[in-house]
């Protein structure tokens, strides 16, 4: 029986604002403690959240008018996390909505809609609301809040996107009540938020299992609901929202590897991607000078040289970052993996303001692969922590409270940032340009290479900036062309095995791209070997049978004028303090060698004394130099550089043995023949500040100096 303390028990318990209810004839109170709030907001559903300080079965009543809310939907667990899945909506429509029980409503007035999204793929303007590390529970939060909700006035907003650290210091489900659910009740009860895991709200979860506050609090769409590929993982997932498409990482505890679950999925998701645009958003920022730097931690290097290639190998727009407190605006740039001492305008699309009352929008190719981004570190919105704020890939560092509003419409991308007064501090617009592009430049310089009675190896030279593949056709008489195979963008090697022995096969390649196929490289021609051939293999190494063709150097890009070809050890290094970046180079004389050989394989052996955790990368050199006179200066380093050929590792001290990889053999098979220059190759570190040294042709133990091995027929 409920006796009149139990009442004013209910009464204390729901406040003058919510409504109370008694549930299945006990002396319980509902009142809603948190929310409500919505997820995973898509063009017919939402999920709408919230918790009661009882449990009670849940019930969502909602109407197109708030004065009639017509229909319901309901899940019938009684639970103190309420959470109902509100479907058969219809897109671009405002639903009024309450929250209850089957018995009452607990909270609902003329301020609790929502918006569904429009359908997949539609262009229609759209207004994001961008924020990152904000839970702070400050007055500088809640300053950064109240200037958007100024900004934006009656404008809806679309989506709401959180750049992690939601929740300081540990991400507790007490931190993210105050800070976060008590900041911004508003917007949560209209507006659908998106979030990526933090480190500070990964203190308290764990993306392997899903478990934790930041996993108990939210719903994301693990199998592919609001578009995209199915994840299986809410720790990263992606969605839809008219004509662009998200992209969630989770740079905190998933795997960052090339071969990880993540990247798998990434790329079977951008792979099957459709819609105009691509923003993709994770905590960790790729390039930072702020409170942290992208050069000297693993977490935003790992993001950078593992995720960078693939999203903008697929055309990525926007990336957006916190964890530095700062505000880090990119030039429109692509290509540039390595540290900030490595960058330069050479990986600039565009490095003007992006301003169309300054030097213009960026303007990209609406189909093209590395045709631009803009990366944004939006890590103020609830401190600011400084730092040098120079990395020279930025546009613009502010060390100010903010938040970035992005409005999409059709074709163009507008973004601000606005800070904690109200006042927009930087401002910017990408726009894509539907025009087909020009076909791409034809490749050159095909060679074929016969490796075997039963293989050829291809190597041709790209022109091109803007190829999507290759196509490879092949002919007996050099008359009749059919289709071979068809090969990626900066594929520039094929191996075509299962042929013939002693038969001729003629081959000419072509480059492709959005608007057409370029004409055809040159014909290049090659006889497989008769069966049953014998190899010959010769070691190329000073001291070794008397020979003496190895010439080997390094050229330093602080010392732009010195010559280092009489030392005893040639080197590679990223950043080797004021001598910059250290360059090898090595070539050997192949006289020896019959011209009219057919090399099968070639490998380089060098003696490491210098052990590095980087990777170091082989490249043809396509200009002369000679061992005595080569500097930085004359060498031309960056312009005479040619196809990879081969790349290691070297984690230990002492010999390793590299083999060259198709372009890398017919490299040497030009060299032999004579239809290539003989210009050797460099070793050049890829995104490491490390450093490697390894012995030269100078060095005292003949054993230990570089040779060139090669097998021929």
């Amino acid at each position: 029986m409920t006796t009149f303390n139990s009442l004013v028990r209910y009464a204390s318990l729901c406040g003058a604002v919510l409504a109370c209810v008694l549930v299945q004839g006990t002396a319980l109170a509902a009142a809603v403690v948190r929310g409500p709030y919505l997820q995973m907001g898509d063009s017919d559903s939402m999920v709408v959240r919230w918790r009661t300080d009882v449990a009670t079965n849940s019930r969502v009543q909602f109407g197109t008018s708030q004065g009639s809310l017509a229909f319901s939907a309901s899940n019938s667990t009684v639970t103190t996390e309420h959470e109902v899945a509100v479907t058969g909506l219809n897109p671009l429509t405002r639903y009024f909505y309450n929250v209850g029980d089957s018995a009452s409503v607990h909270a609902g007035d003329a301020s609790y809609y929502f918006e569904t999204s429009p359908t997949p793929g539609a262009a229609v303007p759209t207004r994001i609301w961008v924020i990152g590390d904000a839970g702070t529970g400050s007055a500088g939060q809640a300053a950064v809040y109240n200037a958007y909700r100024n900004f934006t006035g009656t404008s809806y907003t679309d989506l709401w996107l959180m750049l992690g650290d939601n929740a300081y210091n540990s991400g507790t489900d007490a931190e993210y009540q105050s800070k976060l659910f008590a900041m911004y009740p508003e917007l949560l009860r209209q507006s659908p938020v998106w979030a990526t895991l933090g480190n500070h709200d990964g203190a308290s979860a764990d993306s392997a299992s899903q478990t934790g506050p930041y996993y108990n609090i939210h719903t994301f769409p693990r199998n592919g609901e609001v578009g995209g590929v199915a994840s299986g993982t809410e720790a990263y997932y992606s969605f839809d929202y008219g004509n662009v498409h998200f992209v969630v990482l989770d740079s905190y505890e998933t795997s960052r590897s090339t071969s990880g679950a993540m990247m798998n999925w990434l790329q079977a998701d951008l792979a099957n991607n459709t819609v105009e645009w691509l923003v993709a958003f994770w905590h960790h920022p790729p390039y930072s000078k702020g409170s942290h730097n992208s050069d000297t931690e693993s977490n935003l290097i790992d993001m950078r040289q593992n995720f960078l290639p693939v999203l903008e190998n697929y055309g990525v727009d926007l990336v957006l970052t916190g964890h530095s407190h700062s505000y880090e605006r990119s030039k429109f740039i692509d290509g540039h993996y390595g540290l900030s001492t490595t960058y330069n305008s050479s990986y600039e699309i565009d490095g003007g303001s992006g301003r169309a009352d300054g030097t213009g929008a960026y303007v990209k190719d609406a189909s093209q692969p590395h045709s631009g981004a803009v990366y944004s570190v939006v890590g103020a919105s609830g401190q600011t922590s400084g730092g040098s704020l120079n990395h020279p890939a930025m546009y613009l560092s502010l060390n100010e409270l903010g938040s970035m509003v992005i409005d999409v419409n059709g074709a163009t991308m507008d973004l601000k940032y606005l800070n904690n007064n109200g006042t927009v501090r930087d401002y910017f617009t990408i726009t894509k340009d539907s025009t087909p592009p020009a076909p791409p430049a034809a490749p050159s310089s095909l060679g074929a290479t016969a490796t075997s009675s039963s293989n050829i190896n291809l190597a041709w030279t790209d022109n091109a900036s803007d190829e999507t593949g290759f196509d490879i056709e092949r002919s007996l008489d050099g008359a009749n062309w059919t289709a071979l195979a068809s090969v990626g963008s900066n594929v520039v090697s094929y191996s075509n095995g299962g042929l013939a022995a002693s038969t001729t096969y003629h081959y000419r390649v072509r480059a492709k791209n959005g608007g057409g196929a370029s004409g055809y490289s040159n014909v290049s021609s090659a006889t497989t070997q008769a069966a049953g051939s014998t190899p010959v293999t010769v070691t190329l190494r000073d001291g070794l049978n008397g020979y003496t063709g190895t010439q080997d150097s390094y050229v330093a890009s602080g010392k732009t004028g010195n010559n280092y070809g009489t030392t005893a050890a040639v080197l590679a290094d990223g950043a080797d303090g004021s001598n910059g970046e250290l360059v090898a180079l090595l070539k050997w004389s192949v006289a020896s060698i019959p011209a009219s050989a057919s090399v099968t394989n070639a490998t380089v052996t060098l003696r490491v004394s210098n052990a590095s955790a980087g990777t170091y990368k082989l490249y043809a050199r396509n200009a002369s130099w000679s061992e005595g006179g080569v500097t930085w200066a004359n060498g031309n380093i960056a312009g005479s550089q040619g196809t990879e050929i081969g790349s290691f590792t070297p984690t230990a001290t002492g010999s390793r043995t590299l083999t060259l990889n198709a372009a890398g053999i017919a490299l040497v098979q030009g060299w032999v023949n004579g239809s290539q220059a003989n210009n050797g190759f460099t070793i050049r570190a890829s995104g490491t500040s490390d450093g490697v040294d390894m012995r030269s042709s100078e060095y005292g133990t003949a054993s230990q100096r570089p040779a060139l091995t090669v097998t021929y027929q």
